[in-house]
């Protein structure tokens, strides 16, 4: 089938996508307005998932590096109505330091 991608098209422009997670923290339940533009949030090019924990107060958002940039994930997620107070560090605490 000409035009169709192939195996080996598909699988580089996989290897050329950064994809980040990034965990925030808000301060109140969104409104029903909010989850609607939250939702609609999907359809930005570059974010490829949500996931809202009602019980923590977060929300994890997992994004192509190569289209958005950190700060802008927090503007998309400010502007649809989240009160974002605090990221919150995916990566795990460091461990202490052995005494000498």
């Amino acid at each position: 089938m000409p035009g169709a991608p192939t195996f080996f098209s598909l699988l580089a422009i996989i290897k050329i996508m950064t994809n980040l997670d990034v965990l925030y923290r808000y301060s109140q339940q969104p409104s029903e307005d909010a989850l609607r533009a939250l939702g609609s949030l999907r359809e930005v090019y570059g974010i490829r998932r949500l996931r809202l924990d009602a019980a923590a107060s977060t929300v994890l958002v997992e994004y192509d590096a190569t289209r958005l940039t950190h700060p802008l994930v927090l503007q998309l997620l400010r502007r649809a109505g989240l009160d974002i107070v605090e990221e919150i560090s995916l990566a795990a605490p460091a461990a202490p330091a052995p005494a000498a």
